[in-house]
């Protein structure tokens, strides 16, 4: 089977590493407040911006802003995704079975937590639950498809 959507299985350690760093470190920036002594300032362009709480928005422009928060969401984004499209070791039809399978089960458990959020989260807490389940997609797969592929592999070995 034709698999031209996938990286090569060389990416696969190294984004995995780079995906995991980030993201945890993605995580403790959003729970501690120390964190902040860490930032990242830097005047970026924003198609949209504004300038406090209620203040006005800013079109096309430069603002000042703090970009530690984008640098690792972009990176866990790129590299999550690099990780979890990349080729098996031993990439066979039984691989890509239990990647589709393991997709589609993210994408309706990932729904089914959107559906719930739309219903039991209001305000601000639903913004900051929307930037979390950007990710869940990404991380249900990732997980999805590590365990079945490892009771996979824990079943190859059993049959030995």
């Amino acid at each position: 089977m034709k698999t031209n959507y996938l990286f090569p299985y060389r990416l696969k350690k190294i984004s995995g590493i780079i995906f995991l760093i980030s993201f945890i470190t993605l995580t403790v920036f959003y729970f501690l407040d120390e964190f902040a002594y860490f930032e990242i300032k830097s005047k970026v362009f924003a198609v949209v911006g504004n300038t406090g709480l209620l203040g006005e928005n800013d079109w096309f422009g430069w603002v000042e802003n703090s970009i530690t928060d984008e640098i690792l969401v972009v990176l866990s984004i790129v590299f999550g995704i690099i990780f979890a499209f990349s080729k098996e070791k031993y990439e066979d039809e039984m691989v890509m079975s239990v990647r589709l399978n393991s997709l589609a089960w993210a994408t309706i458990i990932n729904y089914i937590l959107i559906v719930l959020s739309y219903i039991f989260i209001y305000g601000v807490s639903f913004l900051t639950v929307m930037s979390a389940i950007m990710f869940s997609q990404l991380l249900i797969f990732i997980i999805l498809f590590r365990y079945n592929i490892y009771k996979l592999n824990k079943a190859g070995t059993d049959e030995e």
